[in-house]
């Protein structure tokens, strides 16, 4: 599946013209940004033909942000020193080269179309069904449905 960005445009923002082993570089790491994106999104923006359509803009700029990240930094390196050369890898999070923050997560399901809220619809048996009867109020007003009945219900 074609990712969501092109290597050239990943290569203007690295300021680099990426040829050989980086360019190949490039396209796994936007592969993978893409697979990222995609999980998250549940949407592929294919076609029928295999071609991309109607990929936001937001989504290209977010895949683009997951594979500069990943290019410059392919070993998750979270803290460096120059004096004494140490060297830290943060694995606490589980977080790989290749990761969404918070926010694009939130902005890939937004231009997805999904968000993280659901409703449920739920049953009860005291619900008011067609056959309630309706109480006058005293002042004037909607009228207060009421019933059915105990003796009423199956």
């Amino acid at each position: 599946m074609q990712p969501l960005a092109s290597v050239t445009s990943l290569g203007l923002r690295l300021g680099i013209t990426l040829a050989g082993a980086d360019a190949e570089r490039a396209a796994a790491v936007l592969d993978d940004a893409s697979a990222l994106i995609r999980a998250e999104a549940g949407t592929d923006w294919v076609d029928e033909a295999e071609q991309l359509s109607g990929v936001p803009a937001v989504v290209e700029a977010i895949a683009l942000a997951v594979a500069y990240r990943a290019f410059r930094n392919p070993d998750g390196v979270s803290q460096t020193s120059l004096g004494d050369a140490s060297v830290a890898y943060d694995r606490g999070t589980g977080q790989a080269a290749v990761y969404l923050t918070r926010d694009e997560r939130r902005a890939v399901r937004r231009a997805a179309g999904t968000t993280a809220v659901g409703a449920i619809e739920l049953a009860s048996p005291w619900s008011m069904p067609a056959s309630s009867y309706p109480v006058p109020v005293d002042g004037g007003g909607d009228p207060i449905p009421i019933g059915p009945f105990p003796w009423e219900s199956h």
